[in-house]
């Protein structure tokens, strides 16, 4: 067992060494025992066994004692060199966290020169919105003959309100309540039949309805109750409802493009532009990238340590 420790203090992982630990640790356990056993052999042969027997003995407790002396000590390096792995893999954990940032740092200073080339590109996307823009405003201005007016470039970006509209429309007929003849009944399964007539009237009223040929049947409730019902026709309508529509405010109210590096140039900043506006915005030059003034060097005076105790 000592071989195998002694041979794992090398560089071995935290997860093994926590291992070894263990080991160590049952080793010592043996030790002690070992150790008292070899007492007890010798404090019980005190008063019978010869001095050579003795020292045997003596011995055994002794060699026994060394083994426990070398199994905590071996604990002790585990354990410390348990302590420096775990510190070690923490600071590699570290270490390869710190390489990763200035990895992914430098690749996103390398993209800023991208951000400045998407910026324009933006800028472009925004003028041919403009340029779109006067061109239907003035065209909308003089249709030619027969010609629907045109819808802005931007408008697709939207979703237009969808109001309710009937696809499919036959008669049916359906069973319906006495007394609400307006709805059908929710489970149409549930009527039984009674009777087929020329004219039927419902036993609370001679009035319920005027007009014969109706069938007429018993509607089983959900408590298990009957109610009288009739056939009634009705039109079936297959509808798509109403769906509110979205509106998406013009890119040049939303779209912001600041600069890439103090003092380089604002590529664009929101607003609510006219599109002829909007070009003639577009249409200025990009201010120049501002250049930090060159320092020039001042002189101050303060007083040197000494000087500054001497005087307080």
């Amino acid at each position: 067992m000592g071989k195998l420790i002694n041979k794992i203090l090398g560089k071995s992982s935290s997860a093994d060494l926590a291992a070894a630990i263990t080991k160590a640790q049952a080793e010592l356990a043996a030790a002690e025992a070992a150790v008292a056993d070899a007492e007890a052999q010798y404090d019980a042969n005190l008063l019978t066994a010869d001095k050579k027997s003795l020292r045997a003995f003596l011995d055994a407790k002794t060699e026994a004692g060394i083994d426990v002396d070398q199994a905590r000590a071996r604990i002790h390096r585990l354990e410390r060199d348990h302590e420096a792995a775990i510190e070690a893999e923490a600071e590699s954990e570290r270490q390869v966290a710190y390489d990763r940032a200035k990895e992914l740092t430098a690749i996103a200073r390398k993209k800023l020169g991208d951000y400045e080339r998407a910026a324009m590109q933006i800028r472009g996307v925004l003028r041919a919105i403009a340029e779109a823009d006067v061109a239907v405003e003035a065209a909308n201005e003089n249709l030619p003959a027969g010609a629907a007016r045109l819808g802005k470039a931007e408008d697709v970006r939207s979703s237009p309100n969808l109001y309710k509209e009937v696809t499919k429309e036959e008669i049916v007929e359906l069973w319906a309540y006495i007394g609400d003849q307006r709805t059908p009944v929710e489970h149409q399964h549930r009527v039984r039949v009674e009777h087929v007539g020329k004219r039927i009237r419902s036993r609370w009223s001679e009035d319920d309805f005027d007009e014969g040929g109706w069938e007429k049947g018993y509607y089983t409730t959900d408590g298990g109750g009957t109610i009288e019902v009739v056939k009634r026709r009705f039109v079936k309508r297959t509808f798509l409802p109403d769906d509110t529509g979205h509106f998406a405010a013009p890119l040049h109210q939303k779209v912001e493009l600041p600069p890439a590096i103090v003092g380089g140039p604002v590529f664009f900043e929101p607003g609510s532009y006219h599109a002829p506006g909007l070009l003639a915005k577009l249409d200025q030059p990009l201010p120049p990238r501002r250049i930090r003034a060159e320092r020039k060097p001042e002189v101050e005076y303060v007083l040197a340590p000494k000087e500054t105790a001497d005087a307080a």
